[in-house]
C-alpha cells in the first residue's frame, strides 16, 4: 500500500487545506483517534478503523463513531500511551505501507506535540519512523535515519529546519542557504530557519534522529 492517513485529535485550526477542503479526494484509507473520526464521518469518510479513548467526544459522537465504524478500539483514559501512539502502531500493524500521512499531529498541547516529535525513540516505531508525514497548515515534518538523504523544497513552505532530536554524529547540510559541515554533539539541537535556494537540498549524518521541519508563517488576520 502506498499511503494510509490518519487524523488525531489536534485542533482544526491546524488543518492544511487539503484536510478543510475535499478530504476524500486524498490517496489511501483513513484512520482516526477519538474525535477525528466524526469530523471524518461530516466529511463523507468512513474511517478503516477508530481508534482512542474517546473522552474528548461526546455520547452523541461516540454512538455515531459506533454506528458508523465497523471496527472501533476504545481504550481506559487511564493508560500508557497516547490516542497518537495506539492509533499510528495501529494503524501500521494493520496497513503496511509506503507513507503514514498524519494530520492533527503538531498543534495544541505542547506536550502531545512533543510526544509525537519523539516517537522514533520509541522501540516500537523503530522499523517505520522514517515513513511518518506530519503534516499541518503550516508546518511538515518528516523523520530520517542515518545516511545521505535529499529533500524536495514543497510548496509554499519558506523555511527548512534539520533538528536532531538527541546526540548525533557527523552532520552534514549542503546546497542550502547555510550549510553544516561533520557536527557532531551530544544533545539535541534545532538547526532553524535554513531556506532552499535550489529545489533540493542534500544532507547526511551517521549516527542519531534526524527531523526535517518545513514551515511558513501562519497569515496575520
Amino acid at each position: 500500500m502506498q499511503r494510509v492517513n490518519i487524523l488525531l485529535g489536534g485542533p482544526k485550526s491546524e488543518y492544511p487545506d487539503e484536510l478543510l477542503n475535499d478530504p476524500s479526494s486524498l490517496p489511501g484509507p483513513w484512520i482516526g483517534a477519538d474525535r477525528g473520526n466524526v469530523y471524518l464521518i461530516s466529511k463523507g469518510i468512513t474511517p478503516k478503523m477508530a481508534i482512542g479513548d474517546f473522552d474528548s467526544s461526546s455520547n452523541k459522537e461516540k454512538a455515531e463513531i459506533k454506528a458508523s465504524i465497523s471496527e472501533v478500539k476504545k481504550y481506559p483514559p487511564e493508560k500508557d500511551d497516547t490516542d497518537a501512539q495506539l492509533t499510528i502502531l495501529a494503524a501500521h500493524q494493520k496497513y503496511p505501507a509506503e507513507e503514514y500521512c498524519i494530520y492533527g499531529a503538531t498543534g495544541g498541547r505542547i506536550d502531545h506535540f512533543l510526544a509525537n516529535l519523539y516517537l522514533p525513540y520509541d522501540p516500537r516505531f523503530a522499523d517505520f519512523y522514517d515513513k511518518m508525514y506530519y503534516k499541518s497548515a503550516t508546518n511538515t515534518i518528516r523523520f530520517y535515519k542515518p545516511g545521505e538523504h535529499q529533500v524536495s523544497h514543497e510548496k509554499g513552505m519558506k523555511y527548512v529546519a534539520f533538528v536532531h532530536l538527541g546526540p548525533v554524529k557527523n552532520l552534514n547540510i549542503k546546497d542550502a542557504k547555510y550549510t553544516l559541515t561533520n557536527y557532531t554533539a551530544d544533545h539535541a539541537v534545532s538547526w532553524a530557519s535554513n531556506e532552499f535556494i535550489k529545489p533540493t537540498i542534500d544532507f547526511s549524518f551517521e549516527s542519531g534522529v534526524v527531523a526535517v521541519i518545513q514551515s511558513k508563517d501562519k497569515a496575520s488576520n
